[in-house]
């Protein structure tokens, strides 16, 4: 049976890495929100659209986008996946109450969700890290410059302040860091999630949404290993 799963959890718990685990485990598609506004954003599209050149500011200084208009483009995105027949991760998404519930005049992911997967198909990994672990991480984040694979913190690649002779692993690019990853960036992501995106776990455990609460100070692969038990993924 096809799964929808969203991963929660504050920036830096890991929420991109075990959404691309399931992908490459499991077969799941990841629909990764911020990195396809990231890449909208760098597009030559955005130097030429208003709207997207506003969300741009938001994005690069932590804010969220316009809920109505990430709703938009997340259910268009997830409704395709569904008709293809594939399970779906989002990391990190939906990213408000509206987003996730929306109003009368628009129906929310979660409800999305349900209808295209069955209510008893949609699953809630939250992911829980100290606030000192999501700034360690964040800040010693680096991604790969053309593929976009991330580098472990292990304090020698990614502490680096000069990070001209690091590349990926996987193509060779040269690495880099996030706008999103600089400190003060990152606290002001810690703020709009605290306010905006946590209440919504308690919101979706009244549509009966089934919620793992999962340690994500540990590594990677077994913070796998528990979800995919968890979800009976084989």
């Amino acid at each position: 049976m096809k799964k929808a799963v969203i991963t929660y959890g504050p920036p830096g718990a890991g929420k991109g890495t075990q959404a691309d685990l399931l992908v490459r485990r499991f077969g799941f598609v990841h629909f990764d929100t911020g990195r396809y506004l990231e890449n909208l954003f760098n597009s030559p599209a955005a130097a030429k659209d208003p709207i997207l050149k506003k969300e741009k500011i938001n994005f690069d200084t932590g804010r969220l986008c316009a809920p109505a208009w990430i709703l938009k483009t997340v259910s268009a995105a997830a409704e395709k996946i569904a008709d293809s027949g594939s399970s779906i991760v989002f990391s990190g998404s939906p990213r408000t109450v509206f987003e996730a519930f929306g109003d009368k005049k628009s129906i929310g992911l979660a409800d999305s969700l349900i209808k295209l997967y069955g209510r008893e198909n949609v699953f809630i990994i939250y992911l829980d890290v100290k606030a000192s672990s999501s700034l360690k991480r964040n800040s010693n984040r680096l991604i790969c410059s053309f593929c976009g694979l991330p580098a472990l913190s292990d304090g020698q690649v990614s502490d680096k302040k000069d990070i001209s002779g690091c590349h990926c692993v996987f193509c060779g690019a040269p690495m880099k860091r996030r706008v999103l990853d600089d400190p003060a960036v990152i606290k002001i992501r810690w703020q709009e999630y605290k306010n905006r995106t946590y209440p919504i776990i308690s919101l979706m455990k009244k549509k009966n949404i089934r919620i793992f609460k999962i340690d994500g100070e540990k590594p990677p692969f077994k913070v796998s290993q528990k979800i995919s038990s968890l979800l009976k993924l084989r």
